[in-house]
């Protein structure tokens, strides 16, 4: 199995043959005579944000640091800081449970993320409503204090096919847009129940076009993004 970004590529390799290795990578150097690269073996990797190592045959994987980088700090984002933050932290936590393959590592990266935001000012009823909204989405509640391996390996799976169906979509958005289907539209927000207007918005717009030749379900996709007052 293999991974790749831009220039940067590794994979998993479960033969005990090193002179296969060799005579594999060998002949990848053969086939692409005009690609020039450097080979590193070893029984772990930084990939990215994610630190992957081989324990006695078994495939481990947690969040990577970097030790030059600070480590209680949140990213720099434009716009409306308390609604990118908030995008972040579930992006961050969504990050944690698919690195770590061990649920000691898991808890301890959810309790480092809510230190971060704490320490960067935000409220305590802030960091505790997002993290039981993280939990809640499959109705995993007690997982966020579970130390139980197989209950969170079965909790993890399901991000894995978020993450998925996740990808799936980007990749029907993408057909729409190419084919100028994609349609988007912003609105004004400062707080209330924001997904309950998108869910009567796709509701109406479904009911006035369901049989328009473009504008259908079926045929175009519509996409509602939010503008803060101050951004």
């Amino acid at each position: 199995e293999y991974f790749r970004y831009k220039d940067q590529i590794f994979f998993t390799w479960n033969k005990s043959s090193t002179l296969e290795l060799e005579t594999f990578i060998e002949n990848i150097r053969e086939q692409h005579q005009n690609v020039r690269f450097q080979k590193f073996i070893s029984t772990n990797v930084q990939f990215l944000n994610a630190s992957i190592e081989n324990r006695q045959g078994q495939l481990y994987s947690q969040v990577h640091y970097d030790s030059n980088m600070p480590r209680y700090t949140l990213p720099y984002l434009l716009g409306h800081s308390k609604s990118a933050h908030s995008d972040w932290l579930r992006t961050a936590l969504i990050r944690a449970v698919c690195h770590c393959t061990s649920v000691d590592d898991f808890r301890q990266e959810r309790i480092a993320l809510e230190l971060t935001y704490l320490i960067n000012g935000y409220s305590l009823l802030f960091v505790e409503t997002h993290i039981k909204h993280f939990f809640n989405y499959f109705h995993a509640q007690t997982m966020r204090y579970s130390r139980n391996q197989n209950t969170y390996d079965k909790f993890r799976q399901q991000w894995f096919k978020f993450v998925e169906q996740r990808h799936e979509l980007s990749e029907q958005l993408e057909k729409f847009n190419n084919n100028g289907r994609l349609i988007q539209f912003n609105y004004i927000y400062d707080f209330g129940p924001r997904c309950r207007f998108n869910r009567e918005f796709d509701r109406l717009w479904s009911h006035y076009f369901q049989k328009h030749p473009i504008l259908s379900e079926e045929n175009s996709k519509i996409i509602l993004t939010t503008k803060h007052f101050h951004s």
